[in-house]
């Protein structure tokens, strides 16, 4: 026998309507409720009706997501943090590469409008010439289409300097580097002639260095750990994370809503322990 609404409000001991509410995460809903209807749901293994729930709402459900290149190694740590923000609230994701020309991007965006996705959350550089009247966030890239995830450099340089401690840097940056232009926020050094620090960030790090304190290396903090070096991590979880928050504040218009949000990457040390400033 198919679970309804009625028998969802019945074993949370609320009436229909709120549980209605609370599953579409309305801020009118205290989270106490919200969660006795949430438990309530997966005891009994109730699946709201995503039609209807689209018909009643004017909404889809849906998410578009659109990356750049698929193949990179955060992109599951990303959804996996975007995931774990909207699945709560019922949403699905549509997933896009749009590779480095912008009229693929252009489509790509196009296409997404055409299936009327809710929010889209672009995290594939240069933002679409497109008008969007849904949640536009942008992850990496400022955009005037709506908020903007960034990560904070100069915080992320802060903590290189403090395990400098004077010395020099070297920066080798490759084709996809995870923090461009973050050499612009090291000061220069007092200790010119001291053995430098190399910071490695591009995507094959792999191939080009044998471990050591005096490297920092972008990206990748489990390699970090076994070659006994630092790590300056793009946090890609928590990046997913916020955006899916932004993203969702601006659909049901509730929350925060800020145009810019900063994110401090995390430094590690040798041991896999995290430096703060």
């Amino acid at each position: 026998m198919k679970v309804k609404m009625e028998d969802v409000a019945k074993l949370a001991n609320v009436n229909k309507a709120t549980v209605s509410r609370a599953l579409k995460g309305d801020s009118r809903i205290s989270s106490t409720t919200r969660e006795k209807v949430w438990q309530a749901a997966k005891a009994l293994g109730y699946q709201p009706d995503a039609v209807a729930r689209g018909l009643s709402s004017n909404r889809t459900g849906l998410l578009g997501v659109v990356f750049e290149d698929l193949s990179r190694p955060w992109v599951g740590l990303f959804l996996s943090g975007l995931d774990r923000v909207i699945s709560r609230q019922n949403y699905s994701l549509l997933v896009k590469c749009s590779g480095e020309i912008s009229s693929q991007r252009n489509l790509v965006a196009r296409d997404l409008l055409s299936r009327n996705v809710d929010g889209i959350i672009w995290i594939a550089g240069s933002t679409p010439d497109i008008s969007f009247e849904g949640s536009f966030v942008s992850v990496g890239t400022e955009s005037l289409l709506g908020s903007s995830v960034m990560i904070d450099l100069e915080r992320g340089a802060q903590k290189l300097l403090k395990i400098a401690q004077g010395r020099p840097f070297v920066v080798d940056e490759g084709a996809s580097p995870f923090f461009k232009g973050i050499e612009n926020f090291l000061e220069k050094p007092t200790m010119k002639s001291a053995l430098p620090i190399h910071i490695l960030d591009s995507t094959h790090e792999k191939n080009m260095i044998g471990g050591g304190e005096n490297i920092v290396l972008c990206g990748y903090p489990d390699l970090a750990r076994i070659l006994k070096c630092y790590c300056l991590d793009w946090p890609a979880f928590d990046l997913g994370a916020i955006a899916g928050r932004l993203s969702l504040n601006a659909i049901q218009e509730k929350g925060v809503r800020p145009e810019k949000v900063m994110v401090v990457p995390p430094l590690y040390s040798p041991d896999g322990e995290v430096i703060s400033l």
